[in-house]
């Protein structure tokens, strides 16, 4: 007869907590190319509105003056603003769809009904993949960003820095929450890639990554206050550019973001451990 599977004592959770981090290390590290686009695609995403705006309006002041009178932001250098919308976008999409690439990818090797049925809770599996794309997240981050600034002449450390890195891990967690509900849809329609490519661009708009969300309409605005990664975005071009607060002032906004991070994650976990219970009632997680 076998022997029972023994509960992991909390060393043995660190264990796989590390060693979970260690693997998604590992393997990103062959794959350099990845690490570089990561760090040129929110370059170039920034790089197609500027040059068309510098384009059509004939120099850099007059497209400066152009967002200003279109957007309401007087004196927001606009460069500088869809520099840092392009990476926080980058962070953003990171962070959510790595955890749904993981799910699926696990699916297409065959090991994801045994990495779940191990004696390692699951919450120890997602800190460690969390961990990771914490790290890569910030890598993103600060590559696009100092790339990004050094290419169009903007001064990287304008504004509030620190404050800005702080909103940067901070207002993280609620989006590793929605990384939940992404990884829940996966195990049930059993694609990610045509998925979160489709998402992706409803999410920039949403975050105001381009242009303030106050050219939206009304219904819209609604649906972009409540989508946590607005309120990471603005946060940050607000400290690094000086922008006036929505409301009142900063404690009031990082009151906000710290009511998506309480609720997000918890959400997004119940959800994808109902979804997962029920897929290995009915087809099996690992089925694709």
């Amino acid at each position: 007869m076998y022997a029972p599977v023994q509960a992991l004592t909390l060393r043995g959770h660190w264990g796989v907590i590390w060693g979970t981090f260690v693997v998604r290390i590992k393997t990103i590290s062959r794959y350099k190319g990845m690490l570089f686009m990561d760090i040129l695609t929110p370059v170039l995403l920034a790089a197609m509105p500027i040059l068309l705006g510098q384009a059509l309006s004939g120099s850099i002041s007059a497209a400066s003056a152009n967002f200003e009178q279109n957007t309401g932001l007087i004196g927001a250098n606009y460069v500088a603003f869809i520099i840092i919308g392009a990476n926080v976008f980058a962070t953003v999409t990171t962070s959510l769809w790595l955890f749904g690439f993981f799910i699926r990818r696990e699916q297409t090797l065959g090991t994801l009904e045994a990495l779940f049925m191990s004696p390692a809770h699951q919450i120890s599996i997602l800190i460690g993949l969390t961990l990771y794309v914490q790290i890569r997240s910030i890598i993103t981050f600060l590559g696009g960003y100092l790339f990004g600034c050094l290419l169009f002449s903007i001064n990287p450390i304008q504004g509030q820095v620190l404050l800005a890195l702080v909103i940067l891990l901070f207002g993280l967690i609620p989006i590793y929450g929605l990384s939940f509900l992404l990884g829940a849809l996966v195990l049930k329609v059993k694609q990610a890639n045509s998925l979160l490519s489709t998402l992706q661009w409803i999410i920039g708009a949403f975050m105001g990554v381009f242009f303030p969300i106050t050219v939206l309409p009304f219904t819209f605005r609604i649906m972009a206050y409540l989508f946590p990664g607005f309120w990471l975005n603005y946060n940050i071009q607000a400290a690094l550019m000086g922008l006036d607060w929505f409301f009142v002032n900063i404690y009031v906004h990082l009151g906000v973001l710290f009511v998506f991070a309480l609720t997000c994650p918890l959400i997004g976990y119940v959800i994808f451990s109902r979804t997962e219970s029920r897929s290995k009632k009915a087809e099996g997680i690992g089925q694709f």
